[in-house]
């Protein structure tokens, strides 16, 4: 993304880097790793012999933090964080709670809104493993072994008008440096901490929102002074993001910013002595590169999509997962085969053209609003994303 690559390539601090052993911290060092999923939320913080997951993604994202799990050679979670109730950082709940990953403890924000307890995403998760979840509130601390923890920062109020100011907000506390995570925090709940006189530096934000005009007030800023700051987005799913004024506000306030989208499995960080000391691009050893030239064109008015093969040379879709972003709906595609050059329509149950394959869905995608088609790889991986072309509202 042009208007970002200025920011990452002034950093001294950016490296690229293969995975050689699991990430851990040695006591003396703190790693969070953020995946390169698109817009949704997955990240893995290491400390000493302990790993917590921080959101889980879309469900189809799901075969990323598998592949993560595996590449760092994680053997245990030891617990296991849902920021708040919204698809893009709960949807791969499920499926690490059916997978075989030991989980030491499931933990949410004990305030959210307009999702029965029954039926909220980390009390299912937590179920299925025959467990119960660890509800979370301002000021508590969760332990992380030696003299590291995390601190419960909000939310401190429920906010009845957007899930996104319910976040669970934390702050991991350690001689390696300070990490402040978001969830999707908005400037509402932001203006709360601040009022509440929570907050305290950090070298590493994860900032919230996605990197939205909606985030980071500059008063908030001043308080948290970091050194660096992540944002998990994917401008081709959201237009909006990152920011350019987040983004300003960021370098204004001395801090390097770094877009998950910018790299290619996910970007870790290091921290040590209280610093942000390196920043590594993250590519996966153990599965293939991304595949680069698959492309969508979505007709909102017949209802239909076309994936067309730009790449050369015949592709295998087998596997991959088409995903309606508004309508929530989601395609495997078993045993296609794209021929260089070639396409392949769907359509949905109302359409009337001629298809070659029919979506089990009516009214696949919207024809009133912003509606974008993402097509993911086995691997969890986004790989090409169009929408439908009606601007943002």
């Amino acid at each position: 993304m042009k208007k970002i690559c200025g920011l990452i390539l002034a950093s001294i601090m950016l490296l690229t880097a293969g995975i050689f052993a699991r990430a851990e911290g040695s006591g003396s060092e703190a790693k969070l790793l953020c995946l390169n999923i698109g817009k949704a939320d997955c990240f893995l913080l290491f400390y000493g012999d302990g790993c917590w997951l921080i959101d889980a993604g879309y469900e189809q994202n799901y075969p990323a933090l598998e592949t993560a799990l595996k590449e760092y050679q994680v053997e245990r979670l030891d617990g296991v964080f849902l920021t708040h109730c919204h698809e893009d950082h709960e949807g791969g709940l499920m499926p690490l709670a059916k997978s075989g990953m030991p989980v030491g403890a499931w933990y949410a924000a004990s305030i959210w809104y307009d999702v029965k307890e029954g039926k909220h995403p980390a009390v299912l998760a937590a179920k299925e493993r025959g467990g119960e979840v660890t509800w979370l509130s301002a000021g508590d601390v969760i332990p992380a072994g030696g003299d590291a923890s995390f601190t419960v920062l909000g939310p401190i109020e429920v906010n009845e008008d957007n899930e996104n100011n319910n976040s669970l907000v934390l702050q991991f506390s350690s001689p390696a440096g300070n990490i402040l995570l978001c969830g999707d925090m908005k400037k509402e709940e932001e203006e709360v901490l601040l009022s509440a006189g929570n907050l305290s530096p950090c070298a590493l934000l994860k900032a919230g929102h996605h990197g939205d005009n909606g985030t980071l007030k500059g008063s908030f800023l001043k308080t948290v002074r970091p050194q660096a700051a992540v944002i998990s987005t994917s401008t081709a799913e959201e237009p909006d993001t990152p920011a350019e004024s987040t983004l300003l506000k960021l370098q204004d306030a001395g801090c390097t910013a770094y877009v998950t989208q910018d790299f290619h499995d996910g970007v870790l960080f290091t921290l040590s002595g209280g610093n942000v000391t390196n920043v590594a691009d993250v590519e996966w050893t153990g599965v293939p590169p991304r595949i680069e030239g698959i492309m969508l064109d979505i007709d909102a008015e017949a209802d239909t999509v076309t994936l067309t093969n730009n790449t050369g040379s015949a592709v295998s879709l087998d596997g991959y997962v088409l995903f309606s972003t508004k309508g929530d709906k989601r395609l495997m595609l078993s045993g296609l085969t794209l021929e260089a050059g070639g396409s392949w329509v769907i359509g949905g149950k109302k359409t009337k053209k001629s298809v070659d394959q029919t979506w089990d869905g009516k009214n696949i995608w919207s024809n009133k609003k912003r509606d974008a088609g993402v097509l993911y790889d086995p691997w969890g991986r986004p790989v090409a994303c169009a929408d439908n072309g009606i601007a943002e509202d």
